[in-house]
């Protein structure tokens, strides 16, 4: 048993930050399945060695390094390619010496590429991991072979002799006792080591060219993290219906308030919202976004008392806006104002007498400023909380002279609910929703609210909403 354990250890495995891979899903998925095999060392902290070591290449001398540096036995590199809607990942898994696997898959989405790679993997990794030496000459380099096997610093290495540090040396002594081919060292050029603490990035490091600028971890101020695809789509539009309550209740000294209405109906309801310039997040005007609802009530009507006829309602409401958005992490605030219009009217073409029907009509129009909050609650939800305030231009039919008169109208719109991804750029939304508009009238002579002895009334409007929408 004691003999047979050394086989049964799993190789240790670095992933790399895949070429071509920006917001570093793949190469998630990579490590995860690597995992399932070896030891795995995680791509950021492989990142910071690449930094730390100046490696922007995977020579095989910069993969001897590698290697050592983060005491792993093979390094996992490679890249991403799209062609099309077509997806490539092409791997290879570099052991010690001349030890190489490869390994090449076309997917169509990262949750089949990891079974793919789990079962690819397995085999390739034992191969890459056993039977190499870092010894052996490297391909990428003219160095001759050491004449002894055992394990020795990349610093003792016989090198190309591009440098003092890399020259074989004639005596063990200090460097003041070797021949410079400067007048000081301080004038001859230097390789960096596989030891990071020998000489850290310079002020001007950040000047130079690399090959990854993502996943560095805090090294990189230029690295953006990925948006959230719920809270942060640059465009999305959704489709489905809502059920709504809609009253009106009067408060007033008067005998002759008119009786309060109450109906309930289902409707249509589309929205949608496009940032268009929010593919890159330093554009300026990438947070200026439109916006804009609808819903239209289906088949409503309001039976009129001792007529023995019921009459058609037309129940609606529409906005269509802009705003601009902030992104918070993985979340966003959004603040806008839109032009915003309710409509509750009746149809009364079937009436003897349009008094019959004793209810006003009501038909808002106003600018409604507002804020919409999304916040991201989990990796596939996201909570929505959003207020707008109509301010109005006009309260419709019932502040006219000929109904109750002139008023003072004070309305909100909120709502609350949530966002659930469901499939990639698909999401189901779940929603509560008030609209509320409070009327308090002047009363003027010959008004309606005067000679019925009505002071104030509350329209209200409230329900669910439940819509399936695409985001991008």
């Amino acid at each position: 048993m004691l003999a047979a354990s050394p086989a049964l250890a799993k190789p240790k495995a670095a992933v790399a930050p895949l070429d071509g891979d920006d917001d570093a899903k793949v190469t998630k998925v990579v490590a995860d399945a690597a995992g399932d095999h070896a030891k795995v060392t995680s791509p950021d902290r492989v990142a910071k060695a690449m930094d730390n070591l100046s490696i922007t290449t995977f020579k095989t001398r910069d993969l001897k390094k590698l290697r050592s540096n983060l005491e792993v036995d093979v390094i996992i590199h490679g890249a991403v390619t799209k062609d099309g809607g077509k997806k490539h990942l092409a791997l290879t898994i570099s052991g010690k010496g001349k030890q190489k696997e490869m390994v090449e898959l076309d997917y169509k989405s990262t949750k089949t590429l990891r079974k793919q790679l789990s079962s690819a993997l397995g085999k390739k990794l034992d191969a890459a991991a056993g039977g190499g030496d870092d010894n052996e000459a490297d391909d990428d380099d003219d160095a001759p072979k050491r004449p002894f096997a055992d394990k020795a610093s990349d610093d003792d290495k016989p090198k190309k002799h591009d440098d003092d540090e890399d020259k074989p040396k004639k005596h063990a002594s200090d460097d003041e006792d070797r021949p410079k081919k400067h007048a000081s060292d301080d004038d001859r050029p230097r390789k960096r080591t596989a030891d990071a603490d020998v000489r850290k990035h310079s002020d001007d490091d950040d000047d130079r060219p690399r090959k990854r600028k993502h996943h560095r971890g805090d090294d990189d101020d230029e690295d953006v993290p990925a948006k959230n695809e719920i809270t942060q789509a640059a465009a999305w539009v959704d489709a489905g219906g809502n059920f709504t309550r809609h009253t009106l209740k009067w408060a007033g000294a008067g005998t002759m308030k008119p009786p309060g209405v109450g109906t309930a109906a289902g409707a249509a309801a589309v929205e949608g919202e496009l940032y268009p310039f929010s593919s890159d997040p330093k554009t300026k005007g990438a947070g200026v976004g439109l916006y804009g609802d609808f819903s239209y009530a289906m088949g409503l009507g309001i039976a009129v008392p001792g007529a023995g006829v019921t009459a058609p309602i037309k129940q609606e409401h529409y906005q269509i806006g802009a705003r601009y958005r902030l992104a918070a992490g993985q979340s966003s605030i959004a603040f806008g104002a839109s032009y915003w219009r309710r409509t509750y009217t009746a149809d009364r073409s079937k009436l003897m007498m349009p008094t019959q029907l004793d209810t006003p009509d009501i038909d808002y129009t106003a600018v409604a400023p507002g804020v919409l909050a999304r916040i991201a609650a989990a990796p596939k939800v996201g909570v929505v909380l959003g207020v707008d305030v109509p301010l109005m231009l006009d309260g419709g039919p019932i502040v006219k002279a000929a109904s109750y008169g002139a008023a003072t109208i004070l309305a909100a719109d909120v709502l609350a609910g949530l966002q659930i991804l469901v499939a990639p750029h698909f999401a189901l939304q779940l929603r509560g929703d008030l609209n509320y508009e409070s009327f308090t009238f002047a009363a003027k002579a010959q008004s309606g609210a005067a000679t019925r002895g009505v002071s104030s009334a509350t329209e209200m409007n409230y329900g669910v909403t439940a819509t399936i929408g695409v985001l991008y």
